[in-house]
This record gives C-alpha cells, structure tokens and sequence, in this order.
C-alpha cells in the first residue's frame, strides 16, 4: 500500500482547533498592544539619531548590492536565512541523563559539505550565534555564503529583513478552520489560550522551583545583534601599514578609515566619534571579512591588527569570516569560536529559487520589459540541484532564467556570468582577455591593479588612467545621493571623465556592476574567488603538462584545477598524488573529488580515481575519519557510479561502513537504493538504524516515506525520535504526520512526536507541546514536552563557545587530583594532558588525545604519533582524528604515520 498522508494524519480535532484559534487571534492583540512599546524602543535606539541614519542608508545601499547578483537584485530579495554549525562538543565523560542527538551518525565534513547538506542535523539561527562567544570565526568554503551571512546578520540587526517559514498546511487547514468561527467564538477562545497558554508558564516555573515573575515575563528583550551598531569592512581596505597612521596608534584607527572609504562623505564625516564612542561602551557588531582572500604576508598582518582590535576593544562582538583548512590564526591565536556555514539543504534551495521567480521581473528595472519565467524553465532550475554550493545555485537560476547559457553546467553558467558583464564598449575578445589576466595575477599575487593589465602603455598613461578610474569609483557612491543634472549635462560630464585606457574603462563597468571589488590603494579582486578560478583556468588552455602540474601544487590554484579539468587531460596530476606520499587526511587526493564533479565524461582517470576513494572508504581496517572523508568525497564527485558503491558497502561487515553508506544513498537521493535501506532499519548496530531512517527523509520517494511511517510506528525509542525529527524537514508530508502522532493513543509515538514539534516553529506546534506538558497521561510524554516547551519558549542557551582551556577541563582536574597532583595553567595544562595520554587508562588517554586535538595544540604533534601505535582502538582512532584537526587548524600537511 503506498503512502497515503490524508489516511495516516491530520484530523483535525475540535480542541486543537480551538487552541490555534485563541493562539492566532492572541497574537494580533499582542501586536497592537506592543507596538507602541516598540516604536519608544526604537526611538531610543541609534538608528533614529541623524547622523546614524546617514550611516545606515549608506550601508544598507551597500549590502544590497553586496551579493553575486547584485547588480540586477537587491540582496533583502532573495535572500534565505542563513543557518551555522556549532563545533562538535568537547570529548569528555558524559553524564547518563545527557540525551544524544540522533544526528551524530552524519559526519560534518566542512570541506565535502554534501553529504551533510540534506539532513535535518541542529543548527544555528542568527540570534543564536549572539547568545554566546562574542568572538566568532565564521568558517566556510568559498561560495557557501560567508559574505553573505554577513550581510543577512547586518541586515537583521538593522531590523531590515525577517525569513519566511516554510508552507505548512497544517497551518493552513488550521487558518482556514478558524476562519469560519464567528466572532463571540473568538472571544471566548482567546481567553482559553492565554489561560492554557499561562498555566504551562507556571507548571514550568514550578517544575524548576521557582516564582513566576508575571511583571517580567512577558517583557519583550530586543536581541543581541539589534542592540550593535553593525559595521561591516574587507580586511582588504584595512590598510595597516598607512604611513599617515605614525607607530603608535590606536587599533581602530585603520578600521574607521576604513568603513569611511565605504560610505558616503557626510556620513564619512560625522561616523569616527560615533563609532569610537560605541567602541569603548562595548556597543558595536563588527563582521570583518575577506581574512582567506589576502596573501599569506598580509594575513600575518592583519592578524596582529586584529589581536590589538579584540585585546582594546573587547567588549564588542566580533564576527571574522575565515577558511575550513587554516582557521587556526582565527581560533587559535585570536581565540575566535569557530562556527561553520551549514551547506544548503533542499528546503533552502526551493525557497532561493521562490525569491528568484518573485523578483525577476524586476530586474529589467523601468527600461526595459522582463517577463516571469514560464514553468519549463522553473522545473529545469528545481532539478537535480544537490551538491550545488548557494553560489553555483544562484549562478544556476540566473543563467536559466535569462536564456543565455551556451554549455551545460558550472562551467556554463560561469561562462554566461562572464559575458554578461562585459561593458558593450569593449570588444569581447579584448575584455575576455583582460579578465584571464586580471584572474591570474590575483590567484598568483592576491589582487590585480590597473598597471598589471596594461605593461605596454606609457606609465604616465596609466598613472594618470588609474588616478581618474580612482576619483569616478569613488563619486559611485555618492551618484545617488546627488541631484541628477539634465541628460545633456551627464553626458558630457561623462564624455569628459571617460578613461582613455580600456582596461580603465572595463574595470570601472565591472565595478560599478559589483562584478570586481575594489580595495584600498588601487587593489582589485573579483566578488567570488570561484569566478576568479575560472577564468585564470581558461589561461591554461594552450599550457604545457608541466606548468598545469606546478599550478596543481599552488594552493592559491585549489578552485581553478576543477575548471582546468574540464578541458586539459589531468591524467598525470592524479596519478602523481595517488602514488606520492600523503598526510593524515589524504587531502591532496581527497581534493580531486572536485575536479571529478566538472570533468568530461571521458576523463581516463576517472575510473582509477573511483576505485581508489572506494577502496580507501570500505577497507575493514581504516581510520573512522578517513572513511566519513572518503564517504563525503564521493558523494561530492555527484557520479552516477557512487550509488552502486554505495549500495554494495550497505552490505558490509563493518558497521560504519554501513551507517555511511546510507547516508550517501540518502544525499544521492538513491531511490533504487530505498529497499536496501529499508532493510537496514533492522540492522543490529542502532547508528545505522539512525543512519537509515534519516537517508529515507533524504531521498523522500513515495517507498521511502512508506519506510519512515513503519518505523516511526514501530522502531525502537531513538529510531522514532530520527523520524520525527526528519519529518520536521519534511513540511509537504511530516508535518501532517507529527499532527497525528502527538495525539496517537500510543505513549511513545507521542513522545517521539514531541521531538519533531520542538525543531518548528508554527503556532500550532507550539500549542502541542503545551498540552502534552500539562496534559498527557504520561510523565515520560510530559517530560519531553518540558523540555521542548522549555527551549521553545525561552531558548537552549546553544550559543557557540569556544573549548574551555586546558586547566578548566572537568575530567582532567578529577584525574590530577586522584593522582594528588593540580592542574596548573597555560603550557602547563597541557602538559597534564600529554602526561593523561602517556600514563592514564584507556578512556583517559582517549580523552587526552581528542582534548590536545580540539584545543589544536601543535607542540603535542609527536606523542600523539606514538598514540597511534596505542593498544586501545579508541585511543588510536582519537589520536588520529586530533593530528587531523590539528592539521586542518593550521593550514600545513602532517606526513602519513608510516
């Protein structure tokens, strides 16, 4: 029998109907009778000073155009909430009544982000990133969104967007049921709301032996990030060595010089005193992107800057933008918490392709016509977008959108993207030409200047090109602002500003439509270092075996070697690094899943390639880290064949084996594969029976979902709550199903249900969860309602926080004192934690080794060499997993244990 949702859920029941009734009419109450409470509170916030709003206006002009697309849409248009990724927990003792998320069977995989991306895995919301560390690394690959959420982080801080749910029709059955109630039937339900609605408040207040305090409980307390002056700069324009700054200086200095270059002139004017001010009183939001954009020299400095910034100044909250692999400067010397971009799910790419279909008939502005995209070309844009990064996706829409891609894929939309920028005044070979070198220098050197692409003109032509170029980007900013003179005169003025250089001329078109950046002391980039990746790869396409073998080794030219894939036999490079020497995490091979996502269909390589990742994912023998690698590289690859490696790796001896290859049948949306996982909902390791029911949501074929229903019926407690909480990903058929389920006559469905209502936030969820707390027969439904009221209602606390120091380490200091001993501080510590891993048993020195690890302590590189040999499998595969991280933190490769 298929999969029926109208048969398994969503009767609606008077009582139910009643709730959401009172709920929904309560809160349009609550809105007028608060307004005015919000209107004072804003007029005591910043924002309404003049001067402030100055500032604001110019940078909130900014961050609109601030995105891949915005030259044609402001950013607050198709913008989708950003989500993030706390860092795993410290390894340590955990106590018995610590409940473990169902989702620790998906590895987070930060540079593979694939196979994670379609799971229903916790994450971060913006405001929740403001409840903890207020010094955060936010960790990413390029493409995924760093600058972005930044931008969305400033926008709301600003009060400027709100992010839409998902559909519910829960929810709309439930509108359209309150819809029909008269009005009297209204009143008399508010008043059974707000009743049901205050007695949770007191049964919680009770349960944790405490008053209620009715006068502050409803006291609405403006987030965080809304009570900052949000001040957003590239690490680029932070000119540190400006000789006009003297040796000694304050550290803002250079960042108010900096946001001044970026905002208009009277606001550049009046912003220093302000902005300092906010600096001593602890009251600013600084985002400072762009830290893996510069050189390697100029990332030491800017470092140091930085550390006297944070050490001055460190009531602010800070939010720098930083690499997967060589974040330890953030984390490390900075001691910045990392947290990571959570890689879109399905979810947030139907929601970036809605705002795309909404707001693209805008994009012809007044001049021109742009009609909707008709459904053929909607559906084309919908499919088989799994794997895409926010950028390729966004590259996807625009290109299919507006007709003009000529090949497929990655590489056609980049090619589209290219085209379409180039000014009409400057002949297309010429432009292209132009930009292949631009690209070339800033993989090579970090930025490209006006001088580099133009050798052959006389310097005082270029001196003088580039110095007029620099007075016309800088008026950009202001054009707004001024009144616009006649058509006459703005054409003269421009004929008269015109540069006679037409690199001059290209670099001030692609400016002015967002597709370069422009940074202080005539520096350029391109907005997205994956542009930039391919069009210096199209500077290889004549290039010798040997110059692509030396460009292969650059770990600037990381994100070009896809793209030089696409149209150079890579034959020789893979062959040289799946025979050479590799380090602990097999980076350098793990790479060229990459260039195997572009590569032409019939690339010699690879087939070698596939058995070699295969091979290194199914040995019986291997290092968990190293399989849940190769797992997410080959998920990565996105290759038809992967499936068919995966479905024989479900049937192996090893459990973990098993578990991934779930989970990548689920991210490959296998769904030939559903009856093989269907069998391992059975199987007698519970992380793959986890791993299993999670894979079906992922796949969400009619077979699949049939498979989540019998588990969720019938599977053991921590099965039904990874259904639940995959069905709270699910708003077409889950959200019906965890309808029904919370007033299932079965107590443990119900408990399970609780688990998927607390990870939404619709009205009626919450309404749900009340009752079940006051209400259930069952203690152990009410005490999972508890806690989910408790988080839903007043917050988790799950704000990022970054590991406790050495000598704060709870297991340590138990472990020290048992031996007599204390736990100093600082180097010392850590010398407590080498001695756990030499002399401690088997659990302490698996603890030790995971905490050296997690605390990227290099010094301890060597002893956690010899851990490796260690009897204990735990402490071995823990040692491992530490030297991974510690060379992931630090950016430089540890050899392989031999």
């Amino acid at each position: 029998m298929g999969f029926d949702v109208e048969n398994f859920g969503i009767g609606l029941a008077t009582g139910w109907i009643t709730a959401y009734g009172v709920y929904r009419a309560r809160h349009v109450i609550k809105r007028v009778v608060e307004s005015a409470g919000v209107q004072a509170s804003n007029a005591q916030n910043y924002a309404t000073q003049s001067t402030d709003n100055r500032y604001i206006n110019n940078i909130v002009k900014l961050v609109e155009r601030n995105h891949a697309a915005g030259g044609i849409l402001n950013l607050s248009e198709v913008l989708v909430e950003p989500r993030f990724i706390a860092a795993p927990p410290l390894v340590e003792p955990q106590d018995d009544d610590v409940s473990q998320s169902v989702f620790h069977v998906v590895p987070h995989v930060a540079d593979f982000p694939a196979l994670f991306a379609p799971y229903n895995s916790p994450t971060l919301s913006i405001d929740d990133l403001a409840s903890g560390d207020r010094g955060l690394a936010l960790l990413g690959l390029p493409g995924s969104g760093r600058t972005t959420a930044m931008m969305a982080i400033l926008l709301r801080a600003l009060g400027r967007v709100q992010f839409k749910r998902p559909l519910d029709k829960v929810q709309q059955r439930l509108d359209a049921e309150e819809a029909a109630m008269d009005e009297k039937k209204r009143a008399v339900r508010i008043k059974e709301r707000l009743l049901l609605e205050q007695r949770a408040k007191e049964r919680l207040a009770e349960e944790k032996g405490m008053v209620l305090d009715e006068t502050s409980e409803d006291k609405d307390v403006l987030p965080l990030f809304n009570r900052l002056m949000p001040v957003y700069v590239h690490l680029a324009d932070v000119n540190v060595r400006d000789p006009e700054l003297g040796k000694e200086i304050d550290p803002a200095e250079p960042l108010v010089r900096a946001v001044q270059r970026e905002i208009g002139r009277v606001a550049a004017s009046t912003i220093p005193r302000n902005l300092y001010n906010r600096l001593q009183k602890g009251q600013v939001l600084l985002l400072i992107d762009g830290y893996d954009d510069l050189p390697e020299s100029e990332q030491t400095l800017q470092l140091a800057w930085l550390k006297a910034l944070i050490s001055t100044y460190p009531n602010n909250f800070f939010i720098v933008s930083g690499p997967v692999e060589g974040s330890g400067g953030l984390t490390q010397q900075l001691g910045l918490t990392p947290v990571y971009m959570r890689p879109w799910s399905d979810l947030d790419m139907e929601q970036a392709i809605a705002h795309w279909i909404t707001a693209w008939p805008q994009t012809g502005g007044r001049r021109r016509s742009v009609t909707a995209p008709d459904e053929s070309i909607i559906q084309r844009v919908k499919n088989n977008n799994r794997g895409l990064s926010p950028l390729a996706l966004t590259l996807k829409i625009w290109t299919n959108f507006a007709n003009d891609t000529e090949l497929p894929g990655l590489e056609g939309w980049m090619q589209a993207l290219v085209k379409r920028s180039l000014p009409t005044e400057i002949e297309a070979e010429l432009g292209l030409s132009y930009l292949i070198q631009a690209a070339t220098f800033q993989l090579d050197e970090g930025y490209f200047t006006l001088s580099k692409l133009a050798p052959t003109a006389a310097s005082s032509t270029v001196d003088a090109a580039e110095a007029e170029t620099d007075a016309m980007l800088r008026e950009l900013i202001e054009d707004e602002a001024k009144p616009q003179p006649k058509t006459s005169e703005k054409s003269d003025k421009n004929k008269r500003k015109e540069p006679a250089n037409p690199a001059a001329i290209l670099l001030n078109a692609l400016y002015k439509q967002g597709f370069i950046m422009r940074y202080s002391g005539g520096r350029y980039q391109f907005r997205q270092v994956q542009v930039a990746a391919y069009l210096a790869s199209l500077g290889l396409k004549q290039a010798s075996a040997d110059v692509i073998q030396k460009r292969s080794e650059m770990a600037s030219w990381r994100w070009a070697m896809p793209f030089v894939g696409i149209f150079a036999p890579l034959d020789e490079v893979v062959q040289s690094r799946m025979t050479a020497a590799t380090d602990v995490i097999q980076s350098g091979v793990m790479e060229m899943a990459n260039w195997l996502a572009l590569a032409p269909m019939d690339a010699a390589w690879r087939g070698p390639y596939l058995k070699y990742l295969s091979n290194v994912f199914v040995a019986p023998n291997q290092y968990p880290l190293l399989r849940e690698r190769a797992a997410a590289a080959l998920v990565q690859t996105q290759h038809d064949h992967v499936i068919q490696v995966f479905k024989q790796a479900a049937r192996s001896v090893v459990p973990q084996v098993r578990q991934l290859a779930c989970l990548g049948l689920g991210a490959l949306k296998a769904e030939d594969g559903v009856s093989e996982i269907i069998r391992l909902l059975q199987d007698d390791d519970a992380n793959v029976q986890l791993a299993a029911a999670l894979s079906l949501g992922a796949i969400g074929s009619e077979e699949a979902l049939t498979g989540m229903v019998e588990a969720f019926a019938t599977g053991t407690e921590l099965l039904r709550q990874a259904v639940a909480e995959t069905f709270a990903d699910i708003p077409e058929e889950g959200y019906p199903v965890l309808y029904d389920a919370i007033q299932d006559d079965e107590m443990m469905l119900r408990r399970a249900a609780v688990f998927g209502l607390r990870r939404l936030k619709s009205d009626w969820a919450m309404i749900a969860i009340y009752r079940s707390f006051l209400e259930d027969s069952q203690w152990y439904v009410r005490s999972a309602a508890q806690i989910a009221f408790n988080e839903m209602r007043y917050g988790s606390d799950k704000g990022p926080r970054n590991y406790p120091p050495a000598e704060a380490i709870t297991w340590l200091n138990e472990w020290a004192t048992q031996r007599g001993e204390n736990v100093p501080s600082g180097e010392g510590a850590r010398q407590m934690l080498l001695k756990a891993l030499q002399e401690g048993d088997g659990e302490i020195r698996k603890y030790a080794a995971a905490n050296l690890g997690q605390l990227g302590v290099v010094s301890m590189t060597k002893p956690l060499y010899a851990a490796l040999r260690d009897k204990k499998s735990d402490v071995r595969e823990e040692a491992h997993r530490a030297l991974a991280m510690i060379q992931i933190q630090s950016g430089k490769r540890l050899p392989t244990a031999v």
